[in-house]
This record gives structure tokens, C-alpha cells and sequence, in this order.
């Protein structure tokens, strides 16, 4: 059982075996790739805006693009087909086959949950018939499952959480297993910083096949707008000047501290405000920081945003003077490339992927992880003029450099090329898993049961 998810423009069009058509498939008038039109299986999460502003490039060049994903889109991917796994999709239906699904889940347990998983999505490669199959993030089902199968050509790209082991999460020992089964199986590699590049070849030498890949931001988007009717709408008067917190409301991004800061800037700059985004938030992190908000009598200088739309970013970028984070981990994150863009000067905990892209005083301003730094950094962002302008300055000027998506997406899009001309297409490959099994088998017992990860510096 396999469902599939048609996008915006697409959902009336004609279907071949729950499919669209290649004839069927719509295609923009500029920037259709010359070169030969592939098929292309990205795996990961429809939610994801990363993962959905990527994908979209390519279906904008003209390939045909596909996404498996666990759980379909809010509102679709323009020009790209969603498939859902049929188990994903039957827990998700109200009638027999939800009730059917669920009963198998507490009857099984996630172990034949996770077979019925793989079946599905099988058959959705099957159908599919890719030139490329690309996983976005390591650490997923359905990205293991494509190195298991000997999926090729394989494309791999780590976004920090997934392969930052020692940072980020508490992944388990056969999940570290299979995740750098996963990148031994790659045949390109795409990472966002220098520092993951490391990591990765400390898993196993993968850097010969890793290439650094920003991504980047759509800089036709991300730009500076007018965000008066924004400010309207927060109810916030035009004196007041506004600090963003775009970060996820998670520990691992010690939001706590940039609100404990407001102590320090409340008394020098009175109209001061904290804007805190809700992307993802931790339900009781969220009300801690609610608590210690209206201890410390911060109610008028704090405000929850909550989940703001990705369409509105550029607006609260330019809303705000200036943008905080201050994770104890993170790899190099869409939102300091698309504050950059929008030019709002970042205040940055200095973590050494950071350091790849900005400089302090140059290109941001880097703080140590306590409230009396941070709330420092601020004030004297708020309050030296020349400093603020040359940091935007720079700022726009790197993310046009080397952070453009699309130009970082025609380079990856020259890799398919390279790929498909070179590698013969491949759903599963019996070879490949009989392999997998055997290095399982050699590592059960033995150090290789639990996967060697490379320390990281501190």
C-alpha cells in the first residue's frame, strides 16, 4: 500500500501507477538545465524548509523530482511530487486502515512497524526509477535504508545533528552503525562547513568524496524589506528597537541566556525588545523561559513570536537591528546565512563552523555563552553605528559571494551529471546488502558493534 502526494499545480494532472506522468509533469519556461533531464529521489523530511527550498532548485531546472518523505507537506512543494510510504501513510487515516496500522504498532512493536516502513518505500523507489537518489540528513529510516539497498548513485547530504554525535542528541549505537554505513555507501557527499567535513573523515576517510556545499539562501528573497506593517501588527511603536531570536526553542540553543541578557540591556536601552521565535519549541523549556520571564519583570521587553511562516522571515529580519544565537552546537545555519542577506548583524557564541564564514567585528560579533557578554554585545551593537553598518555590510557581501542558492544548487546539479553519466542507476542491489550483512555479522561482539566516533575538539 502506497500513497502518493500530488503539489501546487499538479493535482489534476493525468497519473501512471499512482505516479505522474513524465509527460504530465510540469516544467518552468527559465532555467531548464540544457543538459540531460534526470529523475531525482530525495529522501527527508516534507516539512522541512531546508530540505523543500533545496529540492524545489532542481524541479525550477527541469528534472523531475521526487520526495519520500514520512509525512506529507502542509501546503506542497511547487513542482516536486511528495510520496508517502503506505504504513506512514495508513497511521495517519481515521477509518480501518489507521485502526489496522495502529493495531500492528502495538501488537509488533516499531521493529515490524519499521519492516512494513521499508517495504513501502521499495516500492515507491521501484516506481520511481531515479537517475539520483539524494538523503537529506544521515540520521534518518529511509535514508538508511537507501545505503542498505546499494541505492546508487547515492547522494548524501549531513546537516550537523545528524552525524555530531558527540554534540547534538542521543543516538543510539546501531543508528551511529547504520548512519556511517550509510556514508560509506555515498558516492558524493555534500557538507556545509569545513568542520563536518572533518568529522566525516574521521568517521572513515570520507572527505576524499565530500564536498562543501552552503546552500545558501534564495537571495531574490532574503533581502531587506519594509517590516512596518509587521511592527504594526506586533503592536510594537516605531522607537522601540528590536532583537530577534530565530533559533529553535530548545535547550541546545540556550535562548535562556539571551532573555537573562535583557536584564543588562532593559537598564541602558529602555526600548529594547527580545522577539522570540517558536520553531519546533520544547513545550517545558518554553515554559521555563515564560517563568524566568516574569521573574526577572522582563513581560514588556520579551515577546513570543510564536511559529513564524518561512514566507515572513525576511520581514522579522528586518524588523529587527539585530539577531542572537548562542548554541552549545550547531553546524552552519540557514538562519545566520538569511539574517546575513536580510543584513542584521549576528551575535554568534563562537563555535568554530561559525568562524569559517564571519569574523568578529567584521562580519559579526562573537560573545561568550553568558548573559553579561551577550547582553554586552548587544548594547554595543545597538549603540556604535559604524560598527552595526560595516558588519551588515560585509555580511551581504558574503552570503551574495558564497552562499547564493542558487549557484550552490548548479553545483550540485553538475554532480548529478558527473554521477548519472558515470554510474549505472540502481534501486537494490543484493551484492550491497549481502555486504552490509557481513560487516554486521564481523562487527557483533566486537568494537565494531559500536562504531568508532571521532572526537571532537573542544
Amino acid at each position: 500500500m502506497t500513497t502518493t502526494r500530488l503539489n501546487c499545480g499538479s493535482r489534476n494532472l493525468p497519473m501512471r501507477d499512482g505516479i505522474m506522468s513524465s509527460e504530465a509533469r510540469p516544467t518552468r519556461a527559465t532555467g531548464v538545465s540544457p543538459r540531460k533531464r534526470l529523475t531525482i529521489c530525495a529522501i527527508g523530511e516534507a516539512d522541512s524548509v531546508h530540505v523543500a527550498t533545496r529540492i524545489r532548485c532542481f524541479a525550477d531546472m527541469g528534472h523531475h523530482v521526487y520526495l519520500i518523505t514520512p509525512s506529507p507537506s502542509r501546503h506542497g512543494i511547487a513542482g516536486v511530487t511528495e510520496l508517502v510510504p503506505g504504513f506512514d501513510a495508513a497511521l495517519a487515516y481515521r477509518g480501518w486502515r489507521g485502526a489496522l496500522a495502529r493495531g500492528c504498532r502495538r501488537i509488533g512493536g516499531e521493529t515490524l512497524c519499521h519492516l512494513f516502513r521499508i517495504v513501502g518505500f521499495v516500492r515507491l523507489l521501484l516506481r520511481c526509477r531515479p537517475d539520483i537518489v539524494h538523503v537529506h540528513y544521515a540520521y534518518s529510516l529511509y535514508g538508511w535504508a537507501a545505503g542498505l539497498l546499494g541505492c546508487r548513485p547515492l547522494v548524501v547530504t549531513v546537516m550537523g545533528g545528524d552525524v555530531l554525535f558527540e554534540e547534538q542528541g542521543s543516538p543510539t549505537p546501531i543508528g551511529k552503525w547504520l548512519t556511517l554505513e550509510l556514508l560509506r555507501k555515498a558516492d558524493y557527499i555534500t557538507s556545509k562547513s569545513h568542520h563536518l567535513t572533518e568529522i566525516l573523515d574521521g568517521f572513515g576517510g570520507f572527505a576524499d568524496k565530500t564536498e562543501r556545499i552552503l546552500w545558501g539562501v534564495p537571495v531574490e528573497t532574503f533581502r531587506r524589506v519594509d517590516a512596518s506593517s509587521l511592527r504594526q501588527l506586533l503592536g510594537i511603536v516605531a522607537q522601540r528597537r528590536v532583537i530577534l531570536s530565530p533559533k529553535i526553542l530548545r535547550p541546545l540553543y540556550r535562548v535562556d541566556l539571551v532573555v537573562e541578557a535583557m536584564v543588562l540591556v532593559r537598564e541602558s536601552c529602555p526600548d529594547a525588545v527580545l522577539l522570540l521565535t517558536e520553531y519546533m519549541p520544547d513545550a517545558d523549556y518554553r515554559g521555563a523561559i515564560k517563568r524566568r520571564i516574569d521573574e526577572l519583570g522582563l513581560a514588556e521587553h520579551v515577546l513570543f513570536c510564536g511559529q513564524v511562516d518561512h514566507a515572513e522571515m525576511p520581514a522579522y529580519y528586518s524588523l529587527a537591528e539585530i539577531c542572537v544565537a548562542v548554541p552549545s552546537s550547531d553546524g552552519l545555519p540557514q538562519t545566520l546565512l538569511e539574517s546575513m542577506a536580510c543584513g542584521t548583524p549576528n551575535i554568534l557564541s563562537r563555535l568554530p563552523r561559525y568562524e569559517e564564514i564571519v569574523r568578529h567585528e567584521e562580519s559579526a560579533y562573537f560573545v561568550e555563552p553568558n548573559p553579561a557578554d551577550i547582553g554586552d554585545g548587544i548594547l554595543r551593537l545597538l549603540t556604535d553605528s559604524a560598527l552595526h553598518r560595516r558588519i551588515s555590510d560585509r555580511a551581504r557581501e558574503i552570503v551574495y559571494a558564497e552562499a547564493n542558492l542558487a549557484e550552490q544548487a548548479a553545483r550540485v546539479e553538475h554532480r548529478y551529471q558527473e554521477l548519472a553519466a558515470t554510474i549505472r542507476p540502481a534501486v537494490m542491489r543484493p551484492a550491497a546488502l549481502l555486504a552490509v550483512w557481513r560487516s554486521y555479522r564481523r562487527g557483533r561482539g566486537g568494537p565494531a558493534a559500536t562504531p568508532t566516533v571521532a572526537r571532537l575538539p573542544s
